[in-house]
């Protein structure tokens, strides 16, 4: 290998090798910055007793946790889904940076007056507006500050009600077998 293609193989190794530290340095600000912002409710999934969700247009939801299992008592009756709970009582723990006093902002063009969609968890309210139209994030409000969050948990709650049940144990189990 001669000197000039010696000379570009390391120019690239060590463009590489700055481009992963600057990818490193940016991921890892990102994280020091939300880690200093506070939890959009001060709950954490295992102090979470009931969720309700009031769900415009739709049939609302409601949940109680009963010992280590999750129950569905609205619209229908039944042992729920912990696969799509979870996010929800991880959501009372998101932290979203951006936040802005009710009193500055025109709550019916963000959509929270009435709000999309209204989340209990216990008995602080979540009440859910429209998406920004710059990134996709959606208005929250809680009490008197509105956040602007990542756009997770308001597709995922206005799935359908049955979604949420969780699968009878006798179909999944005779289904394997039929499988097998």
């Amino acid at each position: 290998m001669n000197t000039l293609a010696r000379r570009r193989w390391l120019n690239l190794g060590l463009l590489g090798l700055v481009g992963g530290l600057a990818a490193l340095a940016w991921l890892g600000s990102g994280r020091e910055r939300l880690a200093g912002v506070p939890a959009l409710l001060d709950l954490t999934p295992a102090q979470i007793e009931r969720i309700a969700a009031e769900r415009p247009g739709q049939a609302n939801l409601a949940f109680k946790r009963n010992d280590d299992h999750w129950w569905m008592t609205a619209p229908e009756s039944g042992l729920a889904n912990p696969i799509l709970l979870n996010p929800i009582l991880n959501g009372a723990g998101a932290r979203c940076p951006l936040r802005y006093a009710v009193a500055e902002l025109n709550l019916k063009r963000l959509q929270l007056d009435p709000p999309r969609l209204r989340l209990w968890l216990n008995d602080r309210e979540i009440r859910f507006g429209a998406t920004a139209p710059t990134d996709g994030r959606r208005y929250l409000q809680i009490g008197a500050t509105v956040y602007l969050c990542p756009d997770g948990l308001y597709p995922l709650l206005t799935s359908a009600a049955a979604s949420f049940r969780a699968p009878p144990i006798e179909s999944s189990v005779l289904g394997r077998a039929r499988d097998e």
